[in-house]
């Protein structure tokens, strides 16, 4: 598949966004069935580039860093701010 689309595994789990030869790649929202969600930047797959994570357990959205699936770095508030003004 290529170009947008929503994918619904048995889990539970689901994915709206964009694809390249079958796999997550540019935009894409990922959610949990617990309710945790990933929106973001991907590459062949994986979570890539700048996105956030959403726990409403915890009450909490977090923004990062990701690189081939794992998370590099969390961003503090005015690192979030300047790369909101960009």
């Amino acid at each position: 598949m290529h170009g947008y689309g929503i994918i619904t595994y048995p889990n539970g789990v689901t994915y709206e966004g964009q694809l390249k030869a079958d796999k997550k790649a540019g935009f894409g929202i990922y959610k949990w069935a617990d309710g945790r969600k990933y929106e973001g930047c991907w590459a062949k797959g994986k979570q890539h580039g700048i996105g956030s994570f959403e726990d409403p357990a915890k009450q909490t959205i977090r923004f990062g860093l990701w690189e081939n699936g794992k998370r590099i770095k969390w961003f503090n508030e005015s690192e979030v701010n300047l790369i909101n003004r960009q």
